[in-house]
């Protein structure tokens, strides 16, 4: 008697295998947009499109990957590796972004952020190089009240020091936390201001943020002011007013170790 084994075919998740496929076409598309904007290759505009497009792929990515676990679960299908490879890239994609959102939805709908909203440092090397579809350098007096709300640390610093030793130490921190100076205009006169211009890149896609720090002589001590504005968009989800902070604080330590 000849005995016959049973074969039984286990399928495959058909979600598993596109879950993956277009993980690994999001993720190049992503890259790309980041390497294309960083080298100058693409305007802003366009990169956020091509960096939207493989976020979105991201994202159907994602929901392919769990729909592949529940009929892997239910239907003992293969494919559970494909999947879990899937929802890792598309997760890692959709992390940043996500955070960002997640940290700053609360915060107002403005992004051009100055410690004096009366009387703003001036963009003036910066206004040179903005492209005509960016945001305007004049600060949005609508921005005074809603700043002041929500971000009341952001506040000018008053040293009991010589403008020239306060005018070393902030281009010292400029150039420690990787800002491109544009121009640092020196007072015309002895009692006049000084202004230095910067420029911030963000973390992934290098999108421009733009800095004045202004000292300033006052009867009894010298006054510093900052302002932070970015070059494009509407919402900076708080980035410029924790740059602001994040610089006042490393001045006062670089005011507390000098001699």
């Amino acid at each position: 008697m000849i005995r016959r084994r049973l074969y039984v075919e286990i399928r495959s998740s058909k979600l598993a295998a596109w879950s993956w496929r277009f993980a690994a076409f999001a993720l190049p598309v992503y890259l790309m947009a980041v390497v294309l904007h960083r080298a100058g290759a693409v305007e802003y505009q366009t990169a956020i499109v091509i960096l939207g497009a493989s976020l979105a792929i991201a994202l159907v990515s994602a929901v392919l990957a769990v729909a592949a676990f529940v009929v892997i679960w239910n239907d003992g299908l293969k494919g559970l590796g494909a999947a879990m490879l899937g929802l890792v890239l598309s997760v890692a994609m959709l992390s940043v972004p996500v955070f960002h959102v997640a940290r700053g939805i609360q915060q107002p709908a403005i992004s051009d952020i100055s410690t004096d909203t009366a009387d703003p440092p001036r963009f003036q090397a910066v206004a040179a190089i903005r492209p005509p579809h960016a945001n305007p350098v004049v600060y949005p007096p609508q921005n005074a009240k809603l700043q002041q709300m929500h971000y009341p640390a952001v506040r000018p610093a008053e040293l009991d020091a010589e403008a020239q030793e306060v005018s070393n130490l902030i281009v010292a921190i400029v150039q420690r936390n990787g800002w491109r100076i544009l121009e640092r205009a020196a007072p015309r006169n002895s009692g006049g201001d000084e202004t230095i211009e910067a420029v911030a890149y963000s973390l992934i896609l290098g999108v421009p943020e733009d800095i004045s720090i202004r000292v300033r002589k006052t009867r009894n001590s010298i006054r510093v002011d900052m302002r932070s504005a970015s070059r494009y968009g509407s919402r900076d989800f708080g980035s410029n007013a924790r740059r602001i902070v994040s610089f006042f604080t490393q001045l006062a330590e670089a005011r507390r170790r000098a001699p």
